[in-house]
């Protein structure tokens, strides 16, 4: 395994980008016609989540879904052989300075992305930010796979931390040294019977609890990461308040409802850029 990864990180570094993308071409097509991967699942999720969609349109939205996961595998490794100048162009901040305005004045920072667009990039945060930057991530069982995916995602200044890490660090930041926290909230948490439910593109989910948790724990502001897909490895981030603590309701069920409804915004614009092979919708809402 770790051959492989030495070996697979050397090849990234020196292909010229467009073989990316003809690496991109090849696997959409081993995946979408040869080996269907998931179709059944991204099928039904896409017909539920867009019940006004007709054959074609769910077809069309599927097809478009595979072009843009084989893209968003291709660029995930690029990040080994991208520079901070190559991501400038390629991954633009439209309000970058929002952030350093609130840790500037103190807050801490929870910023919510999803599987949406390419927010494996959202690790270059640290370039446009002075102050620390956090990412919550699941460690993974293979220590090969581990390292690799540490070196990936901190490349640019990101730090990594697993759950119960991640409290700790808050816990013992100074005071008046705010820091930021990336975490992609629309993972899918375990069965719980005591799961709390919220309807989501149509459907009812239930939803990972721990994210009002941090919120409260972090005693700061929430942002939503608005990715879009401008082009074929070019995209725009543009952050979208959630909630500050001046709110007296500002977290709870209300944040996780704020950050769902953006979200389907975004999804609902361009519904080919979410992470349709996720079994997001797996567990059924018990009967009262």
């Amino acid at each position: 395994m770790k051959f492989l990864v030495s070996t697979a990180f050397f090849f990234l570094k020196i292909l010229p980008v467009p073989v990316y993308y003809f690496i991109a071409n090849g696997f959409f097509y081993i995946t979408y016609y040869i080996i269907r991967y998931r179709r059944d699942v991204v099928y039904q999720n896409i017909i539920r989540s867009f019940p006004d969609f007709d054959e074609t349109k769910v077809r069309k939205t599927e097809k478009e879904f595979y072009r843009h996961l084989s893209d968003y595998f291709v660029e995930s490794g690029a990040i080994v052989r991208f520079g901070k100048k190559s991501f400038r162009k390629r991954f633009k901040y439209l309000n970058g300075e929002l952030l350093d305005q609130y840790l500037n004045e103190g807050n801490n920072l929870l910023i919510l992305t999803a599987h949406y667009g390419n927010w494996e990039w959202l690790c270059t945060l640290p370039m446009i930010t002075s102050y620390p930057a956090f990412s919550l991530y699941k460690p993974q069982t293979n220590r090969f796979v581990e390292e690799a995916m540490i070196r990936i995602r901190e490349k640019y200044g990101m730090h990594l931390l697993s759950y119960p890490g991640l409290y700790k660090e808050i816990i013992s930041s100074p005071k008046g040294k705010p820091l930021s926290v990336l975490m992609v909230a629309d993972q899918r948490p375990p069965w719980d019977d005591k799961a709390q439910w919220i309807e989501f593109l149509n459907q009812p989910i239930t939803f990972f609890r721990g994210l009002e948790n941090i919120a409260r724990t972090m005693k700061g502001v929430a942002v939503f990461a608005k990715i879009v897909k401008v082009k074929r490895g070019h995209y725009t981030v543009a952050f979208i308040p959630l909630m500050d603590n001046r709110e007296k309701n500002g977290i709870g069920p209300s944040l996780t409802e704020r950050y769902f409804k953006e979200l389907e915004k975004s999804i609902a614009a361009e519904p080919a850029y979410y992470l349709w092979t996720h079994k997001r919708w797996k567990f059924t809402k018990p009967v009262e």
